[in-house]
């Protein structure tokens, strides 16, 4: 009996610390680091124009989920509009990271949960 409920137990933890796990895989997906992101998205200017946390303003809104890292990449290669080409300022895989942290930004409350908002 001890040991089925040390054994429930722990299967219990593994799946709490999996859960978790999982939970934080989805705050930043696969394909770089989202603190060195977010370091390269600063030195790099990004925030000038795509604020920063990703929200936009001279340039276009970049939170909540951002473009997929290939299709990021190929446009922060070959931008269409007013955006410079950054062709040799970063690698792939920097562009990677910066899209990593750009997906660990939540989105923005919902406006009726503002209570500014709401008077």
């Amino acid at each position: 009996m001890k040991t089925t409920m040390m054994t429930t137990k722990s299967f219990g933890a593994a799946v709490l610390l999996f859960a978790g796990f999982g939970a934080m895989m989805a705050q930043a997906p696969s394909g770089g680091d989202a603190v060195n992101g977010k370091q390269i998205f600063i030195k790099q200017g990004c925030f000038r124009c795509h604020g920063t946390d990703g929200q936009g303003g001279a340039g276009r809104r970049l939170t909540p989920n951002p473009l997929a890292t290939p299709a990021f990449i190929q446009y922060v290669r070959k931008p269409s509009g007013q955006m410079p080409p950054y062709a040799n300022q970063v690698t792939d895989a920097e562009l990677a990271e910066v899209r990593a942290y750009l997906a660990t930004i939540p989105p923005p409350p919902p406006l009726k949960d503002i209570p500014l908002l709401n008077q």
